[in-house]
C-alpha cells in the first residue's frame, strides 16, 4: 500500500481517515479498556454506509486486516487491532423509533444510552443492556442481556 492509495481512500470518504501521524490518532485508537494499547495502520471514521462499503473494499484491495468498532466498549478491545484498518462506526448515530410497531432501528455507532433516551420518549424500552455506554452492535451480537431480559425476553 502506497501513500497515494491512502490519499485516494481518504478522498472517497465522507468521514475522516486517521493515520498514525494525525494529532488525534492516540485518542481515536482508544477503547473502553485502557489496558488495550493497539496501534492500527488506519482508522476510518465512517459517516454512513457508503463509507463502510468503501473501507471494506479498501481493506480487501490492500490485504489489510479489518476490525469493526461500534461503541468501543468491548473489554477485550476487539474493535481495534495492530497494523489493521479500523472501521469506526461511532459517527453513525441515529435512532428511529416506530411507536406503532414498537420497533427501533439504530446506527452502528449507537450506545444503549442513545437507544434508551429515544425509546423512553415513547414509553418504550428494549430488554437489553445494563450499562448505557455499551455499544448496541457488540452487545446485540454478544447475547444482549439486560435488566428487563428476564421479564420481557
Amino acid at each position: 500500500m502506497q501513500q497515494q492509495d491512502v490519499i485516494e481512500f481518504k478522498a472517497q470518504l465522507r468521514g475522516d481517515l486517521v493515520e498514525p501521524t494525525d494529532p488525534r490518532y492516540d485518542q481515536e485508537r482508544e477503547v473502553y479498556n485502557a489496558m488495550i494499547d493497539r496501534k492500527p495502520r488506519l482508522i476510518a471514521k465512517c459517516a454512513d454506509v457508503a463509507d463502510v462499503i468503501t473501507a471494506i473494499h479498501f481493506g480487501r484491495k490492500h490485504d489489510l486486516r479489518v476490525s469493526i468498532r461500534g461503541g468501543g466498549h468491548n473489554a477485550g478491545g476487539l474493535g481495534v487491532c495492530d497494523d489493521c484498518l479500523v472501521i469506526d462506526l461511532a459517527p453513525i448515530k441515529y435512532v428511529h423509533v416506530d411507536p406503532a410497531a414498537k420497533t427501533v432501528r439504530v446506527g452502528g455507532g449507537c450506545t444503549w444510552g442513545d437507544v434508551d433516551h429515544a425509546m423512553h420518549a415513547f414509553g418504550l424500552a428494549v430488554p437489553s443492556g445494563i450499562i448505557s455506554t455499551t455499544g448496541v452492535g457488540g452487545l446485540t451480537l454478544g447475547g444482549g442481556m439486560g435488566h428487563l431480559t428476564r421479564k420481557y425476553g
